[in-house]
Parts: C-alpha cells; structure tokens; sequence
C-alpha cells in the first residue's frame, strides 16, 4: 500500500466488486495507470443470490471472461417460480450460478492480469481538489493515494458518498440473508417463492457447483415496520413450510452462516457524478433491479461504462465525458428499472401475484413474454399490466 501512495495514478478504483473490477479491467486493457483498492482479501465472502442471468453474461462476454466463469458455474436451464397459493410455472434459460467468493476474486484476477495494480486496504475518504483531482486516503497509507480520477464501487456501503454529497437515501431498499447448505440428491432448478409469509419479498434455492444451494429470503426495508425484518425467523418459517425448502433442507448439511446484506435497488439513493473527477458506480447507485434483486449484470455494465468515460477523460475531453457517463446511465440503463418497479408492486399483492402465476402456468403469451423479460428482450411493463394480463386472457 505505500508504494502505492507514491504513485500518480490515473484513475484509482475503490470497491473490487462486480462494478469496481470490471472498471479496472477496462482501464488496465487501455493502458493506463489503475489501482484498484478493495477492503478485505480475496476470496472473501458477499451475501448474494450468486446467480448470473443473462444481462450478466453479456457482461462477461463483452470481457472476454464468459468461458472461463462458464468453466467454474453449473449451468441450470429452468427456474420454478412458486406463488403465493403455491401455484408453480418455471422460465426456462440459460442461466448460470457461482459464488461470489469464486466469482469476484476471478474478477480481479482478470483486472491484475491486464495490468491494475490490485492492493488491500480501507479507503477512509475521499478529497477532490481544485484542479479536478482527488486523494483517496487510506486506512494504512503513510500518505493519500493521488488519482487524476476516483470510481467508486463500495457495494451497498455509501458512506464515502454520503461524505461526498452524493447520497439522497441512506436506508437500504431491501434486506436479505441467505446460507448455504450441500446435498448429495438430484440436482435441483432454480426455485423463487412468493410464499403468503414473504411477500412482499421473496424466497430461494439456487442450485449451485459442487452439490451445494444458496438458500436465502429478502425483503422490502420499511424504517416504519421493524418487525417484517425479522429475516432469521422468515428464513426459518420458509425451510420449514414451503416444500421444496424443506426437501432440502431435510436432506442437507448447512456448510455456513446465515449472512445478511443490504440491496440498493432501482438507480435511486444516490448521484453517479461527485465533485472533480470523482465517479460512482455499481450497487452503491441502485443498479440492483427491484423485484428479482439480481445486480451483478448491471452492476459490472455500470464500471464499464465508468471505465469508458475515464477513458473519455484520459483522451482530452476532460469533464464532458464524466457528464456524459451520468447522462449515459439514465439513458441507457433507467428505462430498464421502470418495468421491474411495477413488477414489484404487481407480485407484492397475493391475489394478483396467484392470479398472474394461473395465467403463466397455462403458457402461451405471458410465458413467452416472461423469457424474454429474464432475456432483456420484453419489458417487464408487457407482463405486469393489466393490458399484458387482458391479452393473455383472449389469447
């Protein structure tokens, strides 16, 4: 860490995440000066669903490292998804599972290979200066870590952005806990329940390499209603009286801890542009989408386009291309969050949660249309309408 504190860096990334690894990847691959700075060592643990849906795949692919994470995921072709009256429909895809300990430090692999430079320590501040730059001071450092740019990517952890201004919702949008068990039955599919208890927030089984699930519950944050995150007993209730949970766990062995996170969901809570060449990018800005509260897709499209507009920077269009990053994030990735809102509020509702799991099970156009929503070819706004529910009606 000292002899990174003697460095003028081009851009220093703080978070080595999705979103952060992804960022420095970019900016190593173009040559330039980059430190990506992540608190704990790899491999270390997150709480997550550990599923990668197709928007993060193409991620990947854009990364070149779709083959070599398809190399170390189980791929699963089917996800059940259970109502509130326990109405099953499944969505088949191609979907893939790998733990974030796994999936996260090859993240970073990837990112030292190009060329980051990759340190551990506590990024404790953050101070622009007048001429545009900023210092990163860091837990450790005997001086700050000068950057002519600064992405942050901290996850769900705002506190460096809220000492920068650029936090409008500290709260959480959601709360979940998950653990992992192993079994030596069958392989099992994806499985998502909207069980009566949870919603609305919901329950899964991810099935994942080596025999082992991820079994979690999450749910809305209300600062008004304590009482609704009580997740350890949601957790219990949900292994206890959903029968595919309890298949599970009855023939299961708990290989870990109950782990809880917080989720920032729909591009709220927070600015992507701090003062000076100061960027945010990943959970931190809500990338996670609500309803499905999956996040790694979007989270490492974010440090893409963070890295591209450093770069931008770099080249001699100065401020103008950190604008347009910002501008670039609502225009490209906002109109993807709408849908999910409204298929949030649709499934919270136990009757037209089950009425719309009647309509799926029988096929036909929502089945379709829900592929495609999963694939990121349908708004989910076709699903979650009453005109999408009319048309399946008459089809």
């Amino acid at each position: 860490m000292d002899g990174a504190s003697g460095v003028d860096w081009d851009a220093v990334v703080v978070g080595g995440g999705p979103a952060g690894s992804t960022a420095a990847l970019y900016l190593a691959r173009a040559g330039v000066r980059v430190l990506l700075l992540e608190r704990w060592a790899y491999p270390r643990d997150k709480a997550c669903g550990d599923l990668l849906i197709p928007d993060a795949q193409a991620a990947l692919a854009r990364a070149g490292l779709l083959d070599l994470v398809v190399e170390q995921a189980l791929s699963v072709s089917n996800a059940v998804v259970s109502s509130p009256s326990r109405i099953e429909w499944s969505i088949p895809g191609s979907y893939l599972t790998l733990e974030r300990r796994r999936f996260d430090m090859l993240l970073a692999e990837a990112a030292a290979r190009a060329g980051a430079v990759v340190a551990r320590g506590r990024a404790q501040r953050v101070a622009p200066r007048a001429d545009g730059r900023a210092e990163v001071h860091a837990q450790g450092a005997h001086a700050p870590l000068r950057a002519r740019h600064v992405v942050l990517a901290t996850g769900a952890d705002v506190s460096l952005l809220g000492a920068l201004g650029l936090v409008t919702r500290e709260a959480p949008t959601a709360v979940a806990v998950r653990a992992y068990v192993r079994s030596n039955g069958p392989a099992r599919p994806l499985f998502i329940s909207f069980d009566r208890d949870i919603v609305p927030g919901y329950a899964w089984i991810f099935p994942l390499p080596e025999g082992a699930y991820n079994v979690g519950v999450g749910v809305l944050y209300d600062e008004r209603a304590p009482a609704r995150h009580d997740l350890r007993s949601l957790f219990a209730t949900f292994c206890r009286e959903v029968p595919a949970a309890r298949r599970l766990v009855d023939s299961a062995e708990l290989v870990g801890p109950l782990r809880g996170a917080r989720l920032r969901c729909g591009l709220e809570g927070a600015r992507q542009r701090g003062a000076g060449n100061v960027l945010a990018a990943g959970e931190q800005i809500g990338t996670t989408y609500p309803f499905t509260g999956e996040g790694i897709g979007k989270a490492m499209e974010s440090g893409e386009m963070a890295a591209q507009a450093v770069l931008g920077s770099l080249d001699g269009e100065g401020p103008n291309a950190l604008e347009r990053y910002a501008e670039r994030v609502e225009r490209e990735l906002r109109p993807r969050y709408r849908g999910y809102d409204v298929a949030q509020r649709w499934l919270a509702r136990p009757w037209l949660n089950d009425l719309l799991s009647r309509r799926l099970r029988r096929g036909g156009f929502l089945r379709e249309a829900a592929r495609g929503m999963v694939a990121e070819r349908v708004d989910p706004a076709t699903i979650f309408s009453w005109r999408g529910l009319l048309r399946s009606l008459l089809a």
